[in-house]
């Protein structure tokens, strides 16, 4: 017997920014075919001890480079770059006084005479880090600050500082500083300033670089990362299934159809025997074919030779629903389990969005804070519920 389980990464109802979605458990006898909106999966036991994540950091290269900055006339050699969230959110006072390269996009540019201050983010994190330019200090100094505006894209090699500002502990103090990537200020349509979701929908290369969109962004990184984890941890084998299929898996709705023939009707091939009928044995394929809408029968016969598996890709749903929690296409999680019952199903099932929520407790934290102030203003307080609900030992298999 395998058990299927469903859950759903989602970027957004079609345009929308959506949230991540954990949907009911079902057993194989209950389950219905679901719509892109269902809210019903169920996953498969837990074979190993609850795992634990190790906090991730980013190995930068120990080597040093020799760069000609475009905006300046000197040069000199490049430290390595570090991220700015391994000063603000990761760093400590060990830092200070160490060189680095930093590069990312402006958000804003105080400019006086002989000074600038510059707030730079690499979307590593959700705040920007202050640069300081002294006009004595770096050289072109009047020609780097002209081509810098909101947007524009800059490399910073300078010392780590503590910063003497409120809200800020640390900040550059600037060597040298490269435009990498210009940006006009009198298009560039992002500003310091809240934008609401249907402007950014007009302006979809741009959104990422919002604080919304960007921390959504990270919080489906790290979901997707403890996803993998999770399963992997619990003796899993990663199946990527077929995107493009023949068979409807559950029957449940419309399906994106696939296809390279003409688009112009009185091209398109007929059966000879049948004039309103297409004949696809002229098509790539030689058949009808569709974007899929579940793994879920290639993880039930690779379940039933590897005995635990589970597929995470993109599916596709064409029904026609404008609603908040309708998705035309999203990423979903689809565990099939050999030799487990309903009972391993449900301890797992638990064991899965607790490990997954707490990891995003643990990695997330900026981005949550974010959520529960702009969003939902008892996001954080909810998460902690889960991950600290349910009886003791219940995520084991049972005897």
């Amino acid at each position: 017997m395998t058990i299927l389980s469903r859950i759903v990464l989602s970027a957004g109802p079609r345009h929308h920014v959506a949230a991540f979605t954990a949907l009911s458990s079902t057993s194989r006898g209950q389950r219905h075919a679901p719509s892109s909106r269902s809210t019903s999966f169920a996953l498969p036991h837990t074979r190993r001890s609850p795992f634990s994540f190790a906090p991730a950091t980013r190995q930068y290269a120990t080597t040093t480079t020799t760069i000609h900055p475009t905006t300046t006339t000197s040069t000199t050699t490049e430290p390595a770059r570090i991220k700015v969230r391994d000063i603000l959110i990761k760093g400590d006072d060990s830092l200070l006084g160490q060189r680095v390269t930093i590069k990312g996009w402006v958000r804003t540019l105080r400019s006086q005479k002989t000074f600038s201050f510059i707030e730079v983010n690499d979307g590593s994190t959700l705040g920007g880090l202050q640069i300081v330019a002294d006009a004595e200090k770096v050289a072109g100094y009047e020609a780097a600050i002209a081509g810098i505006h909101t947007g524009a894209a800059i490399g910073v090699v300078g010392t780590i500082k503590e910063s003497p500002g409120k809200g800020q502990k640390y900040e550059i103090s600037a060597e040298t500083i490269e435009v990498i990537g210009g940006c006009d200020p009198e298009t560039y349509p992002l500003q310091k300033k809240r934008h609401t979701l249907e402007f950014l929908r007009g302006i979809a290369h741009l959104r990422p670089r919002t604080n919304t969109l960007a921390a959504v962004s990270r919080v489906r990184s790290s979901l997707a990362f403890a996803t993998h984890k999770f399963f992997q941890d619990q003796g899993f084998y990663y199946l990527q299934s077929p995107i493009i299929t023949a068979s409807d898996c559950e029957g449940a709705g419309e399906m994106f159809r696939v296809t390279t023939l003409p688009d112009k009707v009185s091209l398109i091939p007929r059966k000879k025997e049948d004039s309103d009928a297409i004949d696809y044995t002229q098509d790539f394929f030689g058949a009808p074919a569709f974007l899929t809408v579940s793994g879920q029968l290639s993880g039930e016969a690779y379940a039933c030779a590897l005995g635990d598996v589970y597929t995470f890709g993109p599916t596709f749903r064409a029904e026609n629903s404008q609603t908040t929690r309708h998705l035309a296409e999203f990423n979903m999680i689809e565990p099939e389990m050999a030799f487990a019952d309903l009972k391993d199903n449900m301890r797992n099932a638990e064991a899965y969005v607790k490990a997954i929520v707490g990891h995003i407790l643990k990695e997330c934290g900026e981005d949550l804070a974010f959520f529960e102030k702009f969003y939902d203003k008892t996001l954080v307080g909810r998460l902690n519920t889960v991950r600290e609900g349910g009886r003791e030992g219940r995520h084991t298999r049972a005897n």
